[in-house]
Parts: C-alpha cells; sequence; structure tokens
C-alpha cells in the first residue's frame, strides 16, 4: 500500500470513527439536550445532566417555549413542581432553577427568559430577604442563547459523558425530573441529620441554651435600605409584558428560624420583607404579588427524625410536597392557611401573628426547643 492510499485509509477510518461518535453522542443524549430518544436501561437515567444543567436548561426554554416558569436557587428548583395544575392549567411548564445559583445568576436567567421565551405568561420566582442588586447580564445573556451544540455531540466530555451514561444506568437515581424538578435529597433517611449539619453550617450567632423567651417587641426605627435594583428591572420588564410575577420568600423549618429568636434577629427579617413589599406595591400592578410562608404552623413544625420526611430534606430545603401546598394558596386553589400575599401595610401584623403563634407552640410543645438544643453543636 502506498503511502498516499495509506493515508486516505486513515483519514476515512477516522472521519467514521468521528461520525459514529457524534451518532453515539446524539442517541445516548448524556446532557438531555435532544430529548427524543429515551430507553429504559439505556439512556433514560441521565447522571450528568446535574453537572451540565446551567448549559442545557436555557437552551430547552429558548427550544420549547414554556408559558409557566420557575426561577431560583436549589429551594425553588427542589421545591417547586412545574407540573402543578396551577402551572400545567397555562400551558407548557418548566423549572429554570439551578443548584447554588446566587441572586445575580438567577436575575440573568429571568433577564434571558423574558428575552427569549415569547410565550412566557407567568414566573415563580423564589428569593431571600435581602439585598437583590442590579447586574449588567448581556454577556451572560448572549451565552445562554447561542449555547455551543458542537460541545454536546464532538466533545470529549460528552462521550465521556456517554459511556458513564450507558455504565450507570442501574446503579444511578435521576437527579432530576425532564421537567427540571432537582431531587437532591428527596427520599433518602437521616432528616435529623441533614438538619443538624445544616444548623451547624448556618447559624448566625452562638447559641448557648435555648429558651422560651419572649419575643422582642417590633422596633420603631427606620432601617437600613436595601438594594432592590436588580429585582424592580425584573418587575419592570416582566409589567412590559404583562407577565404575572409571584415572589415567594423561601420558607423554612420552625427550628431554622427559631435561632433568629433566639439571637434577637428576627426584626431584620420583616424590615427586608416590608421593603420588599413596597417595592411590589409600588408596581401598581396586580400581577406582581409577594407571598410570605414562613411560620409556627403545622408545616413549619413537623416533628423531624432521622426517618425520611414529606415535606423537608434539611431546614431550608423543601420538598414538592411543601412547595404544593404554597402553589394551591398562591394561585387561588386554597385559601390562604400557611402564608399571606404581603404588601407594605401588613407585614407588621404577620410579624405580631407570628409572634403570639410562637409563643402558643412553645408553651404547647416544650419538647420543640428541647429538639432544637440537641440539634445544635455539642449536643
Amino acid at each position: 500500500m502506498t503511502s498516499a492510499r495509506y493515508l486516505a485509509v486513515f483519514c476515512i477510518l477516522l472521519a467514521l470513527l468521528a461520525g459514529l461518535t457524534v451518532v453515539f453522542n446524539r442517541v445516548v443524549d448524556p446532557f438531555w439536550y435532544y430529548r427524543d430518544i429515551s430507553i429504559a436501561g439505556f439512556n433514560a437515567v441521565k447522571p450528568k445532566f446535574r453537572r451540565y444543567e446551567r448549559h442545557v436548561k436555557p437552551a430547552l426554554v429558548q427550544r420549547e417555549q414554556p408559558v409557566s416558569l420557575i426561577f431560583g436557587s436549589s429551594y425553588s428548583e427542589i421545591g417547586f413542581d412545574p407540573s402543578h395544575p396551577a402551572l400545567r392549567a397555562a400551558g407548557k411548564s418548566f423549572n429554570f432553577a439551578l443548584a447554588g445559583a446566587s441572586w445575580e445568576m438567577v436575575q440573568c436567567n429571568v433577564q434571558f427568559a423574558l428575552q427569549h421565551d415569547t410565550a412566557l405568561r407567568q414566573i415563580v420566582l423564589g428569593i431571600h430577604p435581602r439585598e437583590m442588586p442590579k447586574k449588567d447580564c448581556a454577556a451572560e445573556i448572549a451565552a445562554m442563547a447561542s449555547p455551543d451544540e458542537r460541545a454536546f455531540l464532538f466533545s470529549f466530555e460528552a462521550l465521556d459523558a456517554s459511556l458513564n451514561t450507558l455504565l450507570e444506568q442501574r446503579h444511578e437515581q435521576p437527579s432530576h425530573n425532564a421537567d427540571g424538578l432537582y431531587f437532591y435529597t428527596r427520599g433518602k433517611p437521616g432528616t435529623a441529620g441533614r438538619f443538624r449539619e445544616h444548623l451547624a453550617l448556618h447559624r448566625s450567632c452562638r447559641v448557648g441554651r435555648v429558651s422560651e423567651q419572649p419575643a422582642p417587641p417590633l422596633s420603631g426605627r427606620a432601617p437600613d435600605a436595601l438594594d432592590l435594583g436588580g429585582l424592580r428591572e425584573l418587575l419592570v420588564l416582566a409589567q412590559q409584558k404583562h407577565i404575572a410575577m409571584k415572589l415567594v420568600v423561601y420558607p423554612r423549618h420552625a427550628l431554622s428560624f427559631e435561632l433568629e429568636y433566639q439571637c434577637g434577629e428576627r426584626q431584620a427579617r420583616w424590615d427586608a420583607l416590608r421593603q420588599i413589599a413596597a417595592l411590589a406595591d409600588d408596581m401598581g400592578d396586580a400581577q406582581v404579588e409577594v407571598w410570605d410562608f414562613e411560620g409556627y404552623h403545622a408545616l413549619g413544625t413537623v416533628p423531624i427524625s432521622d426517618k425520611v420526611d414529606i415535606y423537608w430534606q434539611d431546614p431550608a430545603h423543601f420538598n414538592y410536597e411543601a412547595g404544593n401546598l404554597m402553589l394551591d394558596e398562591m394561585f387561588g386553589l386554597k385559601p390562604p392557611q400557611l402564608g399571606m400575599r404581603l404588601n407594605a401595610g401588613n407585614v407588621d401584623a404577620r410579624a405580631e401573628a407570628e409572634r403570639q403563634a410562637r409563643a402558643r407552640y412553645l408553651a404547647a410543645h416544650p419538647e420543640f426547643l428541647q429538639q432544637l438544643q440537641n440539634l445544635l453543636p455539642g449536643h
């Protein structure tokens, strides 16, 4: 064989191998980008989607044009099911929340959807009661709008992910469902252990001995102004496109936020909620709503053990069964019992109602503070 013929054969074989690799990656679809071939035991479970969701979810939104979208961090991604009837009634829905997403990332994701999802009509946005400043998202939006599809077919990462997808079918549980809902530690025992770990990491002050101390009265001083420029921009953009926006302040289990009472820090939350509600009021638009679901009620005080819990995975991550209860109330399917729609004028009433509910609950359940004490480090 001459060198020229050898080179030609080599190039043909190389091209054939490259072509087969592309076909293989396309069929296995390890990143859940194409979504048209799903075979149980072959590629139905996507163990690599979790690592690449920040690249895939924007592309899916742009391609599928959902009517309803959920945004936020892992709290939204785990806790709000896009198949909830109130979301599906309007049309296709999708969970665009991302684990570990900062406010800046969430803001850019919402802006991306507002620009590229022309069917979008309603948004559920999970937020924390803290500053939400404005960010220039131009570069991030451009990158999301033009994904490098070659990376899903030609890259070594794609081939490695395809091989791992085949090998891990029988050993891996899905991390997500097809609509973007994240399972995280759902269905796993050890709930009290995760509560203990979370409380150790997220305490804002050092608590020695917890006690049934009365909550301090609401402060009359003017709070420091929060930078809410980023949230304001999102509300304006949504209003211009006639898109309804429901802002949900992430709730926590009472074992977590009771520490704010023990530390004398609960006031800061009400100050932040009042400013966020006032911003929504300023929009003068009935389509902008702010909802708070945290409290000493049946959901917030679910007894915790090391068994699998229906509603909570840890003090901050709630399961979609809890999220469904919230969505029921936000969309008027059930009367508000757990939550309240906030405005600037009713936040103080909400705070006072919680103070009274706390006093009643602690008086009736002395074991609650003992459990909190046992979950803190050193016990």
